[in-house]
């Protein structure tokens, strides 16, 4: 990750030297001994990169990371100083009087970015004298490097967990026996157990099963951990109806409960999905609204705590999903990885270790796919296996695993996939086009004769390929559109997105003590609730230089103010990224985008089939206009401009 970031760096500072040449000679030569060093400094950190074992380490090369980020901050500062500076010189006699104070403001601006070269300067010094302090080459060498991995682009086709889960029949018998009998009266089915065992898989199973074709209505909701009653009850009442998303959003829980109910009265034979309770008390608050017409309906709901399965009602039939046999294990490893005889003594270990826990066993045929080497097999069984003790370890540590296995560039792309909320699921273009906007992708791949979206396809077919995240729809031709991230992959994507600082989330439903602390340092913020508590929190005189990215990523139903709106285009000047198609529609574009003269993405929701928003006339806007990644998005379609 580290590694990325700093050639990255090197990458721009070197663009700079060569682009730039009416600039002081002292602020040159400053950006090419900041070049010029982190280079020497990024033959140590690629070494380093596969021992992160030691705190020494870790802390050694997080140290070269943040120098690396601030060279680029110094950069983009001037490259936006140079666009207003620009905006001024062809314009009329006011426009050119202006010029004249740009000059003299220029002069400061580089003046004071020769002091942060030389800021920087004093910082790369103490990194390469804490390099020799702490011996780092000495623990690098005295280490074994576990981690180096061979850098492999997949265009394989995804792994299809409904199709090749094992281990389901006797459940799928036992729970269509359940479905199926001729028991009049409305039935609740639970299926729990722990998180990553297939519930969601099962009940799956069960919803599309031919057996089950006399149920002529049929709904799914997933509810997940945090969760709005009111959103779920829209979700279940559009599966058995055509009503407008907008009549339903106007109506409040007890109408939605009385709207769902009487839809219900009139369905023959319904069956119902509530996929991933965490709280029974989501049940408790929308049960009045299943009718018991005695015609054979049937609720499946699927949760990880078995108290709530046991909770749901007195007559509820509670089933739980079992861990998989060793037998059943080693089937759905081998329809995966097929080992060759002299590899199974070790996949038989290690599958062991997986406990029985299906989403283990599937990342880690993921992970030894293709690489079915004894040398590949035994690093991974004796240095990273050892150490596991009880279920949540093991899958915590193999899920560590999966991830430090991706080259440097994907992880940046994994990372990214939490600022999505849970249960969310993603559509790949879309996907595709921020991963370019945030630079996870280098404009010289496209120097190379390789499209940036080609290169990107590359990184979702990886992430497929290693089962991180699931396809959840293809197209005719068999292309990934939309796909998910499974709840303990991506609680893994949060916490190393976080260390890693490629992305703060704020999310005003969780108490913390000091919520700010998850958004210092990092350049880019997702906003999962709450535009104005975020506001609040981040407080009127902090630096936003450093904020590249700015994501509301929750649809919520409470509109925000203009004036908070407004403050996205206003506060955040040097944003790259402004995403808010969340939080609500967009009748025109304010005339503050201008300021965003960095920007390369924009997202924005639009209400009327068919309607352009006004760009509003000036030169910035002009430039971000034609910025070749900008995109507007819209409810039904999309535009991009170019």
């Amino acid at each position: 990750m580290v590694d990325a970031v700093v050639s990255f760096t090197i990458e721009k500072l070197s663009e700079f030297v060569t682009q730039q040449v009416n600039i002081r000679v002292g602020v040159k030569d400053g950006i090419e001994w900041l070049k010029d060093e982190l280079g020497y400094l990024l033959i140590s950190v690629r070494i380093a990169e596969g021992h992160q074992g030691s705190d020494h380490i870790r802390l050694w090369t997080n140290s070269v990371r943040d120098v690396a980020n601030q060279a680029l901050i110094i950069l983009e500062r001037f490259s936006a100083q140079q666009e207003e500076h620009a905006a001024h010189e062809h314009g009329g006699v006011l426009d050119r009087m202006r010029s004249f104070i740009c000059i003299c403001k220029k002069e400061a601006n580089l003046y004071d970015i020769g002091n942060d070269i030389e800021s920087l300067k004093v910082k790369i010094i103490g990194i390469k004298s804490r390099r020799d302090e702490y011996r780092i080459n000495d623990i690098i060498i005295n280490t074994p490097d576990v981690q180096k991995r061979k850098r492999t682009f997949l265009r394989a086709a995804s792994f299809d967990h409904e199709d090749d889960v094992i281990g389901f029949q006797d459940d799928v018998q036992t729970l269509l026996a359940e479905l199926g009998n001729r028991d009049p009266f409305l039935k609740l089915i639970s299926i729990h157990g722990m998180g990553g065992l297939g519930k969601s898989t099962l009940a799956s199973k069960l919803y599309h099963s031919s057996a089950l074709s006399h149920f002529k209505s049929r709904a799914w909701v997933c509810v997940s951990e945090e969760y709005e009653i009111t959103h779920v009850l829209r979700m279940i009442i559009k599966s058995f109806t055509k009503d407008k998303q907008d009549l339903l959003n106007e109506m409040e829980e007890v109408e939605l409960q009385r709207h769902l109910r009487n839809i219900l009265l009139n369905v023959e034979h319904y069956l119902v999905v509530i996929d991933d309770i965490w709280d029974v008390e989501v049940w408790k608050k929308i049960k009045n609204a299943f009718p018991d017409k005695k015609n054979g309906a049937r609720v499946i709901i699927t949760t990880r705590n078995k108290i709530v399965a046991e909770g749901i009602d007195d007559t509820c039939f509670v089933h739980e999903l079992r861990f998989l046999r060793a037998d059943e294990s080693w089937q759905l490893f081998c329809k995966r990885t097929k080992p060759t005889p002299n590899l199974e003594v070790l996949g038989k270990e290690m599958v062991g270790k997986c406990g029985g826990l299906p989403l283990a066993i599937v990342i880690l045929s993921g992970l030894l796919l293709q690489k079915k080497t004894f040398t590949f097999w035994s690093e991974v069984k004796d240095h990273l296996w050892r150490k596991l003790k009880g279920k949540s370890s093991e899958i915590e540590e193999l899920l560590n695993l999966s991830y430090d296995d991706l080259s440097l560039p994907t992880r940046q792309c994994f990372l990214y996939l939490a600022r999505f909320p849970e249960d969310h699921t993603i559509d790949v273009f879309d996907l595709k086009l921020l991963w370019i906007a945030e630079e996870f992708i280098s404009e010289a791949d496209e120097e190379d004769g390789v499209d940036m979206e080609d290169v990107a396809e590359d990184y979702v077919n990886e992430l497929i390929n290693r089962n991180m995240i699931q396809v959840e729809l293809l197209s005719p031709e068999g292309q990934v559109l939309m796909c998910r991230i499974h709840d303990l992959v991506r609680d893994l994507a949060i916490e190393k997105a976080m260390v890693n600082k490629i992305l703060g989330i704020f999310d005003s439903s969780k108490k913390h003590p000091n919520p700010v602390l998850s958004l210092q340092g990092q350049s880019r913020h997702a906003i999962y609730n709450g535009i104005g508590e975020y506001l609040k929190v981040l407080g009127p005189n902090s630096d936003t230089s450093k904020l590249r990215s700015l994501a509301i990523t929750k649809e919520t139903t409470v509109a925000p103010e203009v004036e908070e709106v407004k403050l996205m285009y206003t506060r955040f000047k040097y944003l790259k990224v402004l995403d808010l198609r969340c939080v609500g529609n967009a009748e025109s574009i304010p005339e503050e985008i201008g300021d965003l003269i960095l920007l390369k993405f924009l997202g924005l929701m639009g209400g009327v089939y068919g309607k352009v928003l006004a760009v509003p006339p000036s030169r910035q806007t002009q430039k971000v206009a034609n910025s070749s990644w900008l995109a507007y998005y819209f409810r039904w379609f999309e535009v991009r401009i170019s």
